[in-house]
């Protein structure tokens, strides 16, 4: 029964995720509540799903809502350059697209480690030393981010192909890849508490 109820509470954060994040400018705040959510009550399981995602919700507003202001101009400018890259013939579209996809790869990064350093940062940090975080995990943990970019990349071909995927896994999937990135120091954090 408990893994049913595990299983039950990380779809609720996803459905409240997909909620959060239907205007589109609150797509970070809404991935860094489930984010935070999801270790308070699947890994610490703690009671309260809803109560949880909201508090966590107004917290990731107040420290990440500009960034989240930005990602939809950044994802409609990376879309529009890459297909009308796509559709321009002969090296200068083949050079364009080498230089704008790894571009792309280094925001996607950029999201999965903002969504770890959030897993682990304390109530009390703010905005500006998340960002400062979330830059020392890129730097620091290069290798393993590229690694979750091949599974989210290959996550999103397939979620293309297969578009009933995006509703059950867009929030989960980069938690997934984030939770990955800092569980060792999650394990550390919690035997030095407990």
């Amino acid at each position: 029964m408990a893994a049913f109820e595990t299983v039950g509470d990380t779809l609720l954060l996803q459905v409240l995720f997909l909620l959060a994040s239907l205007p589109m400018f609150t797509v970070v705040p809404a991935a860094v509540a489930l984010q935070r959510a999801l270790r308070k009550t699947v890994i610490e399981e703690c009671p309260g799903v809803a109560r949880f995602f909201l508090r966590e919700f107004c917290w990731a507003w107040s420290r990440a809502g500009y960034v989240g202001l930005a990602l939809p101009v950044a994802m409609a400018a990376a879309a529009f350059s890459i297909l009308f890259w796509l559709a321009t013939p002969g090296v200068a579209g083949v050079l364009a697209l080498c230089v704008i996809i790894p571009i792309c790869g280094i925001g996607a990064a950029a999201y999965v480690a903002l969504l770890a350093v959030s897993m682990v940062a304390e109530d009390d940090v703010t905005g500006p030393e998340l960002l400062r975080s979330t830059r020392g995990l890129m730097l620091a943990k290069s290798l393993p981010l590229a690694g979750c970019m091949v599974v989210l990349s290959t996550w999103l071909l397939l979620a293309f192909r297969l578009p009933t995927l995006i509703p059950l896994g867009s929030g989960l999937v980069p938690a997934f890849l984030a939770w990955l990135l800092v569980r060792q120091q999650m394990g550390a954090r919690n035997s030095a508490t407990g």
